[in-house]
């Protein structure tokens, strides 16, 4: 019994993840789609922008639609990565996810543009929960540099994907 855990515990240890491939891919693949709902919101919105600028006729505010969602993002990313430290990272990423959807459902409710720029801050808000538990949850899986930079391509790549998606999904 006693070398049976410490076998599994050597195998852990010599992979340089603590969880098996099978739930440390699906682990890191709803991180990765986290990460992708993220950067598609910022790219389909940058693109769709001066159209919904010109529907809500607001251009003294264009400009604070960005700003907002940033300005807050920029704040909540440091405060809510190290609450999560402290907290853990599931409840931050749930509820990170919680408030960018109603946000986004905000957004396109947006009757005015004082009302958008409110909605794309609470956006940011949950944007800013989202990258910032991301991107820490990937080391509290994979304690071994090496293994954790190959896991972290994944993530990287999946901003990538949605940069790529984004402006045509807001064109469209």
């Amino acid at each position: 019994m006693v070398t049976r855990t410490i076998e599994v515990n050597e195998e852990k240890s010599a992979s340089g993840r603590l969880l098996p491939f099978r739930q440390s891919l699906m682990a890191v693949l709803g991180i990765c789609f986290v990460g992708m709902l993220v950067g598609l919101d910022q790219t389909i919105v940058g693109t769709a922008l001066p159209t919904i600028v010109a529907e809500l006729n607001g251009f003294e505010l264009y400009a604070w639609v960005g700003t907002s969602y940033l300005l807050a993002s920029v704040i909540t990313v440091p405060i809510c990565g190290r609450l999560s430290d402290y907290y853990g990272r599931k409840p931050f990423v749930v509820a990170s996810v919680i408030i960018f959807t109603i946000a986004s459902v905000l957004c396109g409710m947006a009757g005015s543009m004082t009302q958008l720029v409110l909605a794309r801050a609470l956006q940011g808000i949950g944007g800013g929960m989202l990258v910032g538990t991301a991107f820490a949850c990937v080391p509290d899986l994979f304690p071994d540099a090496k293994v954790r930079l190959r896991w972290q391509i994944l993530l990287s790549s999946s901003f990538g994907i949605a940069s790529a998606v984004g402006p045509s999904l807001g064109g469209f």
